[in-house]
């Protein structure tokens, strides 16, 4: 049954704010109405000026349909300049001061603007051939008529992707539905501080819901708007009773409050909006001094305005750090829909799409960009939706969950990351007052997660890792942190993540030859330095327990190898984790450790010595693909990998010949067994063939774990084995490797398809070396080669299948069929969060231990009851 969202508040609304703010003229004329720094005007000065500025813009001939510019300095003005627009019936356009004269001018002209208002100063930045009225002029007769509530009451700016503004016209219906909505939901009359900038739509519910409500409206100054310690005298010193502002702005007024031990108790209703709300320990504490004071969270684009509203219950103990967005307003819908426009109301993710008498007219002079995001609604004949681009879940109580853009979330090695919940963690740190994440790109193809911290008093990369990693998977935890005096904001009060994106990274030591062994210690800090962006670390300090992942290793090893000028494997890093071990590694005159040349044994985390369970390599014979899962396994047993090192395996070796290479060296570090093995994706197919082969010299397999591995249904695509596609990838690959044309860009952008990260886990870097990269895409062509004409046998022994259950239903059905088929044994099916490449690791990996662990647990019992041991 289909689920639509409506607001109680339908209707049609018959007064105009202009109507209401005059009324209240007429009946308390003699109130004081509008402050700023120059004046404090009662309503009925402040209804004589508006009168007196509509009727110059008409004689100006400013007309209905017609954006006015208003190009002015915040002050008691700007209300007028508002109000007399709204009262000619023309569409008031704010510019923003502080922006370039070019931009300005471009914006004029894209409107095609014929009358503005403004200053002298103002007046010399706009384009030639605009009739500008000056706020300050004499008086003009003016006689209000009806306004068309279909015809455009503003028109605001919101940044376009193509870098061109977009105009958003909304009709005096929509505003008109907004106020009436605001005054019904709370207590009017209140002492409001007008603080957003005119730029932001915002500014209406400020401007207008104070005035047609009785109360009265004081114009912040830019100073004080700026700075959390003027802001709090300003609240206090005017006895401010309503504020709206965005998330930072509250919460760095609520550190300033905390910090200097000022209540500003006159506080009665705090409104937030343009920024997920996170319930800080600072922000809880002002509220918990404040009991008396409301918290309220709006959420809206400025294509619809205000959509959903949610209050904060009295109590702030109870809030959740990181709350709802509420439900619809005042004559708004809101549907929850999927690509296909299918209602997901039920509590779904989906993309939120607005309808109702909220929505703008569209953008002006863009029918292209209006019909791209204003669709016919499938649902309602003749009506509209706008597309947010917002996806949101619709919790059981009704009440809508804010979870991020569609188009914009942030992925950190292939998982989705929520910037609110690592945001919501930094602001957990004592000593951090304000901060945001965002992804840089650090060297080409090598994007990390950036955090920009403003913060009293002196905190350090270790410091803030160490306070991160107690709260949030690694993946979560920034890799780089910029410290900034103050996070820049845009003109509406927003971070400027613009802004944030020119700053300079943490700079490291440069790159420098190495003399001699001796020098490989500084010579390996200095390059971790540089790839982990920090030297906060020490010489036994593990390099993924500082900030390094595994594409960082791969950058890492790269480095090391150009400077040592041989090669260096890769899984060295699993081996030798620290500075100090790494540099005795590579500095020995002797191998390191005895290997085999092809298959090497690698502790991934340690435990007890009576029991390892053995991961075996997928494609590219790496083993980093596991450490996530190792490190989150709280298993009793070592946990070991079996990776491939040296000559890859000769092209046309069967996967039985590989396995078979496997197995000696396994059985050369355990001798007898019983074993206990698993792998993923292709690894698991390898470790089905090295159970055969184990079974069938009369050794025990008490445990063989298959994570979406399947010897005879590709679980990526749904093929055969044979008809698979990624043999053909890999060539091409290798051949554009062998071009001496084609550059690393390139290589990065053949590499970071969808099919290649299911695949190999990880885009191929322009810091790995072409030796490197020829091994592995030579180890995985081989072991792809082997799977595609691998025969398997059934097999008679217990095996654990561990299902990617993110996958096409259908898709895990014909996976399942094909090894309850093969496994002539007991087979258990335990499904896990997430698809093909993304199960076992980031968001999921905690899940993925806890199901691993059990089944440990499960198989070790029945091994103790079974051998006595």
């Amino acid at each position: 049954m289909e689920t639509v969202t409506r607001s109680v508040a339908d209707r049609p609304e018959t007064l105009f704010p202009v109507d209401l703010i005059r009324a209240r003229a007429r009946a308390a004329g003699h109130q004081e109405a509008l402050v700023d720094e120059r004046e404090s005007l009662t309503y009925a000065a402040l209804i004589d000026r508006v009168d007196a500025l509509a009727g110059r813009l008409r004689a100006a001939g400013a007309e209905p349909q017609h954006p006015v510019a208003v190009l002015l300095e915040r002050s008691a003005d700007t209300v007028i300049a508002m109000l007399a627009a709204l009262t000619a019936g023309v569409a008031y356009c704010p510019l923003d001061v502080t922006a370039p004269d070019a931009r300005t001018a471009a914006m004029v002209a894209r409107l095609g603007c014929r009358v503005a208002v403004a200053d002298p100063a103002g007046a010399q930045r706009l384009p030639t051939g605009v009739t500008v009225v000056d706020p300050a002029g004499p008086p003009e007769a003016f006689q209000p008529t009806p306004v068309d509530p279909d015809a455009l009451a503003y028109v605001m700016h919101t940044s376009g992707s193509t870098g061109v503004p977009k105009a958003v016209g909304m009709p005096h219906r929509g505003l008109s539905r907004l106020i009436s909505w605001q005054l019904a939901g709370g207590e009017t009359g209140l002492r409001t501080l007008q603080f957003t900038a005119t730029s932001f739509d915002v500014t209406f519910q400020e401007v207008l819901s104070t005035l047609a409500g009785g109360g009265c409206l004081v114009v912040a100054s830019e100073h004080v708007r700026r700075g959390p310690a003027a802001l709090l005298d300003a609240i206090v010193r005017h006895r401010i009773q309503r504020l709206f502002l965005p998330y930072v702005a509250l919460q760095l007024l609520a550190v300033e409050a905390g910090r200097r031990g000022v209540t500003p108790d006159s506080l009665r209703c705090v409104v937030t909006a343009g920024e997920r709300l996170i319930v800080t320990p600072a922000i809880r504490d002002l509220f918990a001094a404040m009991p008396h004071c409301r918290l309220d969270n709006h959420y809206g684009p400025t294509e619809a305005h205000l959509v959903t509203s949610l209050t904060l219950p009295s109590d702030p103990t109870g809030w959740p750090e990181i709350p709802g967005i509420g439900t619809p307003v005042g004559g708004v819908v809101c549907r929850v829909l999927d690509g296909q426009l299918h209602d997901l109301s039920d509590g779904g993710v989906g993309e939120l799409y607005v309808g109702g008498t909220g929505l703008a007219q569209g953008y002006l002079g863009d029918p292209a960009q209006t019909s791209e995001r204003f669709i016919a609604s499938p649902f309602d004949a003749g009506e509209r939706l706008y597309r947010t681009g917002d996806l949101v879940r619709v919790a059981a109580d009704g009440q809508y969950e804010f979870l991020g853009r569609a188009d914009e979330q942030l992925k950190v090695r292939g998982f989705r990351v929520e910037p609110g919940e690592v945001e919501q963690a930094l602001l957990h740190h004592p000593q951090i007052d304000a901060a945001t994440v965002d992804l840089r790109e650090v060297a080409e193809g090598v994007s990390v997660l950036v955090g920009y911290v403003q913060s009293h008093g002196a905190v350090t990369h270790r410091d803030i890792t160490e306070h991160l990693r107690g709260l949030l998977p690694a993946y979560m935890v920034p890799a780089r942190y910029v410290h900034v005096a103050a996070l820049p904001r845009t003109a509406t009060g927003k971070v400027d993540r613009r802004a944030l994106a020119e700053l300079e990274l943490p700079a490291a030591p440069e790159n420098t030859p190495v003399a001699d062994t001796a020098s490989l210690t500084d010579t390996i800090t200095d390059i971790w330095a540089r790839v982990l962006g920090h030297d906060e670390f020490a010489g036994d300090d593990d390099f993924f327990d500082v900030g390094g992942d595994s594409l960082l290793a791969t950058w890492v090893v790269a480095e090391l190898g150009q400077l040592l000028g041989r090669p260096v494997d890769l899984s060295l890093l699993l081996d030798y984790t620290t500075v100090d071990e790494l540099a005795d590694a590579l500095g020995s005159t002797s191998a390191p450790r005895p290997r085999h040349q092809s298959s090497q044994v690698i502790t991934l985390r340690p435990g007890p010595s009576g029991r390892g369970v053995y991961f075996v390599h997928p494609l590219g014979g790496e083993l980093l693909g596991y450490r996530e899962l190792a490190h989150a396994s709280t298993a009793p047993a070592r946990l070991l990998g079996i990776g491939w090192t040296g000559d890859p395996p000769e092209f046309g070796s069967t996967l039985t010949e590989i396995a078979r290479t496997h197995v000696e060296q396994l059985r050369t570090v355990e001798p007898d067994g019983p074993y206990w093995l698993a792998g993923w994706s292709f690894g698991g197919v390898l470790a089905y063939e090295m159970a055969q082969q184990l079974r069938a010299t009369g050794a025990g397999v008490e445990f063989l774990g298959l994570f979406d591995a399947n010897p005879v249904i590709d679980p990526i695509t749904g093929l055969p084995m044979a008809e698979t596609p990624f043999l053909h990838m890999l060539d091409t690959v290798a051949a554009r490797l062998d071009d001496p044309a084609t550059t690393d860009a390139e290589l990065v952008e053949l590499t970071s398809g969808p099919t290649w990260l299911q695949l190999m886990g990880a885009p191929i870097t322009a810091k790995a070396s072409s030796a490197y990269l020829r091994k592995v895409l030579d180890t995985a062509r081989a072991c792809m080669n082997a799977a595609m004409r691998y025969e398997p046998r059934p097999y008679p022994g217990p095996v654990h299948l561990f299902d990617a259950a993110g996958a096409e239903p259908e898709l895990r059905a014909t996976l399942t069929a094909a090894m309850r088929h093969l496994c002539t044994g007991p087979l258990t099916v335990i499904p896990i969060t997430g698809e093909h490449s993304t199960f076992i690791r980031g968001e999921n990996v905690a899940e993925a231990a806890a199901r691993l662990d059990a089944a440990l647990e499960r198989v070790g019992a029945e091994g103790s009851t079974q051998h006595g041991s």
